[in-house]
């Protein structure tokens, strides 16, 4: 049978395991937790590193529109300007325009742009991507519907586009609006057109090697999802890489020389010309999209890209995860699974950590909430069972232990009563009725059931008062002790006075029994002190809490030698009671097994109140 029970938990086990890590997986590939699992990313992985100060911005700003007018305004002229004002003997690397220049504007002004930056073989201009949505065959012969086809590139007006390279600026949000991502080329008229912040670092790189520098390497092309999409890691947040103001540089009241082999980026850099968005870096505020190029051209140059792990991957990593871990709560002890919950936890989030500077994005957060929900239901559910477990020790406690002592086992939360047997020092009463087996054959079964009760039931409220522990009953007779299974002060003391107690309720119980039916009784007590063992008693699948030992013999000696109302203590048990008890030494007694006399005391109660 045991076998079976063990076969069949082991099975309930194996299926709840394969159960929670199935659905991790489901929860990890479906992702529902998309903007939980961005947000905790964004925790991890992005924090302010130190600029590359060979980029740096001149920026559009508020000084720059008073000077210049509204930048509806502005002519062409005024691009072309800027790139006249640099020292062509100390030229940047690349000059990047974040600004649309598409479609013609006004002749004069159109040209002067397209002739100044033919002086320079390093401008980057902006295109911009157009979609729409269009049916397009599969490998199947079905049709679906693409969304995000490339319904065309605008590029800067053919003058321009003539003498410059060009990326596409649009951005990807992820669902939480944050940009984090972008898009690495799209391909179109047969042209492949990259994102303006690769073309910018692409021509960065060109440039350095067509001079010799260190940074003539071979050109990092980022790895990308199924979608062609990789992620950067954000540099700094808004206002940290050098910014000059665009009308002080076309003014000529800026030491261009500052540029010098740099990677300048020109662009709107005031919320008035809303070109601006949201970044992990600075969640609270917004970014000018010039900085956001910025902190793209920075992570591009120092290989800070990334591309997420499969779908499948993460799905069947918190699969194994999750499942893992149940299975580890469910064959250790609670304070094991917990701490191992805990390095888990732990683990996850360092590898998530270390897989991010190896280029690879891990959305750790279903293992995490899995192994987090886990424990926090393995806790619950503890707490639950050991609710039940101490309300099932309190129901037993209630059939044998004074209702006070049970309320403080309650109140205190001391549970950790010790069971399997002790040695304590306690104090045994034995009560019994004389002569009730002649007594009962004089009665019917229901009429001895009757009496009994009204008897057993004064002799446990006696009990139960004086904060004594109900042992058991043995046909007429009953067991209590005193000071186990929980300490009682003054507990010989209360032995004593639940012994008169019970003489005095019996003698009050015999109007009505004799009333009912007929008779009277009359009961003996004897209590004794000492040292017991103390605790359940008996074997797996049966057990009493009780007490054995001489002390309890040598009490049940004494009771059997009690008149009708009379309380008899042993020596031991007198000498702790007597400045509260007169008593009436009645000699020594041979007690039934003992081979030694034992001196016998009358207790009479005394003048003072103890009678509770």
């Amino acid at each position: 049978m045991k076998d079976k029970n063990k076969s069949t938990q082991g099975a309930r086990l194996v299926l709840l395991t394969a159960l929670a890590g199935f659905l991790a997986g489901v929860l990890a590939y479906a992702a529902p937790f998309d903007s939980g699992e961005l947000w905790l990313g964004d925790s991890l992985f992005v924090h302010e590193k130190s600029v590359d100060n060979r980029i740096k911005i001149i920026g559009i700003d508020e000084a720059s529109l008073q000077e210049l007018g509204p930048f509806s305004g502005w002519s062409r002229q005024q691009a072309a300007d800027l790139l006249n004002a640099f020292d062509e003997a100390y030229a940047p690397a690349v000059i990047a325009f974040d600004i649309n220049y598409f479609g013609g504007h006004d002749e004069e002004g159109d040209r002067a742009l397209a002739e100044a930056a033919a002086k320079y073989d390093n401008v980057v201009m902006a295109s911009y991507i157009s979609y729409e949505a269009k049916l397009e065959p599969q490998a199947d012969g079905s049709l679906q519907m693409n969304t995000m086809h490339v319904a065309q590139v605008e590029k800067p007006y053919e003058a321009l586009d003539a003498v410059s390279y060009n990326g596409f600026t649009n951005t990807v949000q992820d669902t939480d609006n944050y940009v984090r991502r972008a898009l690495l080329s799209v391909d179109w008229s047969g042209e492949t057109t990259y994102n303006f912040a690769y073309e910018v670092y692409a021509r960065y790189m060109q440039s350095m090697g067509q001079n010799g520098g260190e940074d003539a390497s071979s050109l990092l092309v980022p790895a990308t999802d199924s979608r062609g999409i990789y992620g950067f890691d954000y540099t700094a947040a808004p206002g940290m890489y050098e910014v000059y103001s665009y009308a002080d540089v076309a003014a000529g009241r800026c030491d261009t020389r500052v540029f010098q082999d740099c990677i300048v980026l020109v662009g709107a850099y005031c919320s008035g010309m809303m070109d601006q968005y949201m970044v992990p870096i600075a969640r609270s505020t917004v970014m000018n999209g010039v900085e956001g190029q910025a902190n793209h051209v920075n992570a591009l140059l120092e290989g800070r890209t990334f591309r997420e792990l499969p779908g499948w991957c993460g799905a069947l990593l918190a699969a194994v995860i999750v499942g893992g871990y149940v299975w580890l709560v469910s064959h250790s002890r609670f304070q094991v699974g917990m701490v191992g919950g805990l390095l888990l936890e732990g683990i996850l989030l360092g590898a998530a950590k270390l897989l991010y500077t190896q280029g690879l994005y891990w959305k750790c957060l279903t293992p995490v909430l899995g192994v987090a929900i886990v424990a926090l239901v393995r806790v619950v559910t503890g707490y639950l069972l050991e609710r039940v477990r101490k309300k099932k020790i309190l129901d037993v406690f209630r059939t044998y232990m004074a209702p006070q002592v049970v309320d403080e086992l309650a109140r205190t939360k001391n549970f950790q009563v010790e069971l399997g047997g002790r040695n304590q020092e306690i104090a045994v009463l034995f009560v019994d009725i004389r002569g009730f087996t002649s007594l009962s054959e004089s009665l019917t079964p229901g009429e001895v059931v009757g009496i009994l009760n009204r008897y057993l039931g004064q002799v446990t409220e006696a009990i139960f008062r004086h904060e004594g522990t109900l042992d058991k009953f043995i046909g007429d007779a009953v067991m209590a002790v005193y000071n186990a299974p929980l300490d009682v002060e003054d507990y010989p003391l209360k032995a004593v006075l639940t012994g008169l107690d019970i003489v005095k309720a019996v003698e009050g119980l015999n109007e009505g029994l004799k009333r009912d039916f007929n008779v009277e009784i009359a009961c003996g007590v004897g209590i004794h002190c000492g040292r017991a063992i103390v605790g359940n008693i008996g074997c797996d699948f049966r057990m009493d809490y009780t007490a054995i030992g001489d002390t309890v013999n040598t009490a049940e000696r004494l009771e059997s030698i009690a008149k009708s109302g009379q309380v008899l203590l042993s020596e031991e048990m007198y000498e702790r009671v007597k400045q509260h008890f007169h008593a009436e030494f009645l000699g020594e007694h041979t007690l039934k097994g003992k081979q030694e006399k034992i001196k016998v005391f009358l207790v009479e109660e005394s003048a003072s109140e103890f009678g509770g």
